[in-house]
């Protein structure tokens, strides 16, 4: 009975609001219609304490509850009483601005949509300034204040519309100027809030839908909405739209960066401040630009729509300790996430830049695009992030000239991450101004790409290293280069580490693949690289593919160990060593007559054939050659130098030598000449078919010094070695019965 009784009580109670609003009725009057029980009830639901519920009167038995408060005729003491208490009054701003009478008591209820909300009148309050939302001055002086029962404020209590339509820029101002001065939050309802030249002085919250797009697209661009030397706020649930117009319908060198708009927001000289979940689009330059910021959280965040030649996703610039996490860049004309220009201790977590396009550079600007791009910057780590679909480059490292040096060395990180169909270029570790950088690529896989990962590796103490990455090489045409791992540095002690990674050339030119000129392979170095090379446990997915290596210019030191190879051509090195390797392919070329590095090749096998020129040391240790027809293990050198020794150690070599002829071949062509050693080694005959004329080792000219202890070979084989045309069974060597 209870519940009904307070369930008519409320529709009287709704009644007589909506009667107040139709005929006019005055305060008092609303009050008497609405019932005693209905003003208790509406002050028991927005007022805690003694007013909660809270009625009173003289209850006679039959009557109701306005009839014990009022009884008959008018009482003047009972009168009084009902106006000591507290009564919620429905009205309007309007009303309460022209009311001349407020009673302390009472608690108005202001119905205008979007301003709703209980305000009361402090006679004590004589100065204070009319602000719309939470403080009314009434025409003659009086006050009424908002009862805050929230830790926000509303944006369209201050008089913002939200329509899409209307300027609101001055009361979104005025609310945030307010929320700040008694340190609340600012909340955005559902609406488009057309605006510029706001200043962000408070944290700014919407749950969705909630647009504040610039009505002043050719002004500033920078003055849109600012954040500017804040401590502590926080974006959240909120759109942010900087008006850029339309693209053309089709892009040309006229007008790839004429555009009007502004930033969608710009942070500067801010610390703490957290973006959540929020969007930020349509801008010239980039939706969301941070400058000289500390401590900047941006989590879930989408930044799209970037236009004009440095139409970014997003640019930070000069800031620290900022962490991008699960944020999407999307749609722009220069680079998704920039971070550059002294910024330090960056870090992108599980972000997504995709569908880069119409760069400057494609329309004779100077400016590329790509995913991500760190430049003059350092330790910026990237984890489970991913590059898709970029005209140029998915990831790019640079430290630059103006990197901020809290480190010797500025590190990058790239982990687990994935760059897809982007053009040129995955990666690109690139120290070309001579800056120290270190680099550590793991778990990254880099699809369609022409270049899975250029390193310019330029200064003594830089260091790249790429553990369990795979690079898939790609072409959009016949007749273009591709490469797995393009390295490149002019210092000598500069380091790259390539350890467990997987490549996949399948898709590749088999022509290039197999050139000694073309730049394509699996890994390849170029640019005059002088640095240290260290390859190991690397394989193409197909476990039966050779590893192409190539060394088209410079004098780098090489290492590679436990790997499949196919080394198509290694120009020169300083040192040369393989361990563990299997060598298969047509032909093996290392060094060039003007090489003067050493070559170590350990505990590794060769099919296919191997031709080698160097004036410095060459040892064979423990390996296994099979050859066939014109294949041979073949050595020219044209200095005079008795140092220069050539050792064959523990080895095996076998060949068909009644078919086709020796399996060694040396070519000493200097005037003093260096001796070759083959200690514990064997020759095997492969056919077991007996040659008189043929041998397994030539020495192509007279004079040579070649020795041999421990070593047996195949007694089909008569003559073990030929020195320019004359046959020997030289001592040191035992004619076995190998079959």
């Amino acid at each position: 009975m209870n519940r009904e009784f307070g369930e008519r009580e409320q529709d009287k109670m709704e009644n007589a609001k909506t009667e107040a609003a139709r005929t006019g009725l005055n305060r008092r009057q609303a009050l008497a219609s609405i019932g005693l029980t209905g003003a208790a009830a509406v002050a028991g639901f927005v007022l805690p304490g003694q007013l909660s519920g809270t009625a009173y009167g003289q209850g006679t038995p039959g009557n109701s509850v306005q009839q014990s408060v009022y009884g008959g005729p008018p009482d003047k003491h009972k009168l009084k009483e009902l106006l000591e208490l507290s009564y919620v009054v429905p009205t309007t701003m309007a009303e309460l601005r022209a009311d001349a009478s407020p009673h302390t008591d009472f608690v108005y209820w202001v119905t205008d949509p979007g301003q709703e909300g209980h305000f009361i009148y402090d006679p004590l309050d004589t100065t204070s300034s009319d602000n719309t939302g939470t403080l009314l001055v009434t025409v003659g002086g009086m006050r009424f204040k908002r009862i805050m029962e929230t830790d926000y404020y509303n944006v369209r209590w201050f008089g913002a519309k939200g329509d899409g339509v209307t300027d609101d820029s001055s009361s979104i101002q005025l609310a945030d100027n307010e929320a700040a001065a008694a340190s609340k939050r600012l909340y955005f309802p559902e609406g488009t809030y057309k605006a510029y030249g706001l200043l962000i002085t408070t944290s700014w919250y919407a749950h969705g839908k909630a647009v504040v797009e610039n009505v002043t697209p050719t002004a500033n661009k920078y003055n849109f909405v600012r954040m500017v030397g804040r401590t502590g706020l926080s974006l959240e649930g909120m759109t942010f739209d900087g008006g850029v117009s339309a693209d053309p319908p089709v892009w040309n060198s006229s007008n790839y960066n004429s555009f009007i708009g502004g930033l969608a927001c710009y942070l500067y000289n801010s610390t703490d401040i957290r973006l959540v979940n929020c969007t930020f689009r349509n801008s010239v330059m980039s939706p969301l630009r941070i400058e000289r910021c500390s401590r900047v959280i941006v989590e879930n965040c989408l930044m799209k729509r970037g236009r004009g030649n440095y139409g970014d996703a997003v640019y930070l610039s000069g800031s620290d300790h900022v962490r991008f996490d699960r944020c999407t860049a999307h749609d722009y004309t220069r680079i998704g996430f920039v971070c550059e220009q002294g910024s330090w201790n960056v870090s992108f977590s599980q972000c997504h830049a995709y569908d880069g396009h119409d760069q400057s550079r494609l329309y004779g600007g100077a400016e590329f695009n790509a995913g991500f791009w760190s430049e003059n910057s350092e330790n910026v780590t990237y984890s489970q992030c991913v590059a898709e679909n970029n005209t140029h480059c998915g990831f790019t490292v640079a430290p630059g000239v103006n990197r901020p040096y809290h480190t010797s060395t500025a590190p990058y990180v790239l982990d687990s991450c994935v760059a897809i169909g982007n053009g040129l270029y995955g990666i690109i570790a690139s120290d070309s101004k001579g800056d120290r950088f270190s680099v550590t690529c793991t778990g990254c896989f880099v699809f369609g790409s022409r270049i899975g990962m250029a390193i310019n590796a330029y200064h003594a103490n830089d260091t790249v290293t790429l553990n369990q990455c795979y690079f898939r090489l790609d072409v959009t045409a016949s007749g273009q280069n591709a490469v797995g791992v393009l390295c490149a540095g002019n210092d000598k002690k500069a380091t790259i580490r390539i350890s467990d990674c997987l490549y996949d050339h399948s898709a590749a030119d088999p022509a290039l693949l197999a050139s000694k000129t073309a730049t394509s392979g699996d890994i390849v170095l170029s640019n005059n690289a002088k640095l240290q090379l260290f390859v190991n446990d690397c394989s193409c997915v197909d476990a039966d593919i050779a590893l192409i290596v190539k060394a088209l210019q410079g004098t780098p030191t090489l290492e590679i160990r436990n790997c499949l190879l196919h080394v198509i051509v290694l120009k020169d090195f300083q040192e040369a060593s393989f361990d563990n390797c299997r060598f298969t392919g047509n032909e093996q070329a290392i060094g060039q007559l003007t090489t003067a590095g050493n070559l170590n090749m350990t505990r590794c096998s060769v099919t296919g054939g191997m031709e080698v020129s160097t004036t410095g040391r060459i040892r064979f240790d423990s390996v296994q050659a099979v050859l066939s027809g014109a294949q041979k293990i073949g050595i020219v050198r044209n200095a005079a130098n008795r140092d220069m020794m050539t050792e064959f150690v523990n080895c095996r070599f076998e060949k068909d030598i009644a078919a086709s002829d020796y399996a060694i071949r040396i070519e000493e062509n200097g005037t003093i000449k260096p001796a070759t050693l083959f200690r514990g080694c064997m020759f095997y005959n492969a056919a077991d078919t007996t040659t008189a004329s043929h041998t397994f080792i030539w020495s192509v000219q007279p004079g040579t010094n070649t020795l041999f202890s421990e070593c047996y070979s195949d007694d089909t084989v008569a003559n073990l070695l030929k020195t320019a045309a004359v046959l020997s069974a030289p001592a040191g060597n035992t004619l076995l019965d190998l079959h």
